[in-house]
């Protein structure tokens, strides 16, 4: 389940009392292709959004002050649902059911206490299914046309460790404002543009708030968030400031810089590490892994590893059974044996489970994101960084940074190709 849905959750649990107020007359506020946004939904997000905020301690804006920028958010995610939609992209029922079912788990209730709970707080099970689907389905399709054609070259790679931005540890906290420029915008466009960018840097400068000044003026898909981009290593900032960052002073608030989309500032709110550590940690282990199918439900699946688990414990060959036995294709050749693997690289219930076993230790029966396993730690040690480490934890950074650069772009196209048209409020002039 992603962080993103389970505040999602939270949120809709602190709105739940504003949703049973009387609603005013509903209206549409965007036409987006062939669909449109009614204003109610754009005060149920709000609403959202603001409890989300309140849980944080972060006042939200009122509405009429953030309107459009939240409308645009909501207008770019309606249009990337079209896409998938287009795409023939669809999430599998056991998928959904699964990722209700981790929701549960983690807020310890069982999958119907859940629905009696949220049925309780005025929130309805189903429209939350409905949104954590939509996630799912505009996960696959960011992997899909944004992530599957990022490549990072052994170039890339050389370039971040020539210009010294390798430093795994050193991060850099980070605030963004962009002030827009329609592509094949006029000189004089451009210059307005930088005009109103330099504006918002001496307004900051003079004392105003840089996540208000984000709230209310950036276009960027953070400006919500008050610009927050969070805390990132040197190979995953912003290509357009990668070499700036790492020379500014906390607190500091970049010039105007041309990028996609137009004019960037970039605050640096903090830094932090910057003493490399000489060991890494990592472990060896291996499992079996199982999935449930159309014969065989979560239960029966659970079961079947259970009487695997026995038999290795009665001393049968643990890697004869996964050779055997086990679904992961990866792994099931090598009768289990995941490798020496650093800390962080498995999925994080799988992670879990290794870090609480010992050299020898057998788990219980546990799920992933992936199915059921059954695991063991064979053992476990320090070593020192080799470049081979080091080169492939600035390659994963890399691409972290570039699938990031590419969404922006790929969301400003689908935006620009899709046609919207905002509607006023009845009555208004």
């Amino acid at each position: 389940m992603t962080h993103r849905i389970l505040l999602l959750l939270a949120a809709l649990l602190l709105s739940a009392a504003g949703h049973a107020q009387n609603e005013p007359v509903d209206y549409i506020v965007a036409k987006v292709n062939d669909d449109v946004i009614l204003a109610s939904e754009l005060r149920s997000t709000y609403d959202t959004l603001a409890a989300q905020y309140a849980a944080q301690g972060n006042p939200l804006p009122p509405l009429a002050q953030i309107e459009r920028q939240l409308l645009d958010r909501m207008i770019l995610n309606r249009v990337q649902l079209q896409r998938a939609e287009q795409a023939g992209i669809e999430i599998e029922e056991d998928m959904v059911d699964r990722a209700m079912a981790d929701l549960a788990a983690r807020n310890n209730l069982s999958l119907n206490a859940f629905a009696r709970q949220l049925r309780a707080d005025g929130l309805s099970y189903l429209d939350l299914r409905r949104q954590v689907r939509e996630e799912m389905v505009l996960g696959r399709l960011r992997n899909r046309e944004v992530e599957s054609r990022v490549a990072v070259s052994e170039r890339d790679v050389d370039t971040a460790l020539s210009l010294g931005l390798a430093d795994a540890d050193t991060e850099y906290q980070l605030a963004h404002i962009l002030v827009p420029v329609p592509e094949g915008a006029q000189a004089d466009e451009r210059r307005a543009a930088l005009e109103q960018a330099r504006a918002l840097r001496e307004a900051h400068a003079q004392g105003r708030s840089f996540r208000e000044l984000a709230i209310e003026h950036s276009a960027a898909s953070t400006a919500i968030e008050g610009g927050q981009l969070g805390w990132r290593r040197g190979t995953e900032l912003p290509s357009i400031v990668a070499t700036v960052v790492p020379q500014m002073d906390v607190g500091h608030v970049s010039e105007p810089l041309a990028g996609p989309g137009g004019w960037h500032l970039f605050k640096l709110e903090d830094r932090r590490g910057g003493n490399a550590e000489a060991l890494v940690p990592e472990v060896h282990a291996r499992h079996i892994l199982l999935q449930p199918n159309p014969l065989r439900d979560a239960e029966a699946t659970q079961d079947r590893l259970r009487e695997l688990r026995r038999e290795i414990r009665e001393g049968a060959d643990f890697a004869a059974l996964a050779r055997e036995h086990s679904e992961d294709p990866g792994s099931k050749n090598q009768g289990g044996d995941l490798g020496w693997k650093p800390e962080g690289a498995f999925d994080p219930a799988f992670q879990q489970a290794l870090d609480a076993l010992q050299p020898g230790e057998l788990s219980p029966v546990f799920r992933s994101s992936f199915g059921w396993h059954v695991a063991e730690v064979l053992d476990r040690r320090e070593r020192d960084r080799s470049d081979d480490l080091r080169r492939q934890q600035v390659r994963q950074a890399i691409f972290r940074r570039k699938v990031g650069e590419e969404f922006e772009a790929w969301s400003r196209r689908l935006r620009d190709e899709a046609y919207v048209e905002y509607q006023p409020e009845p009555g208004a002039v």
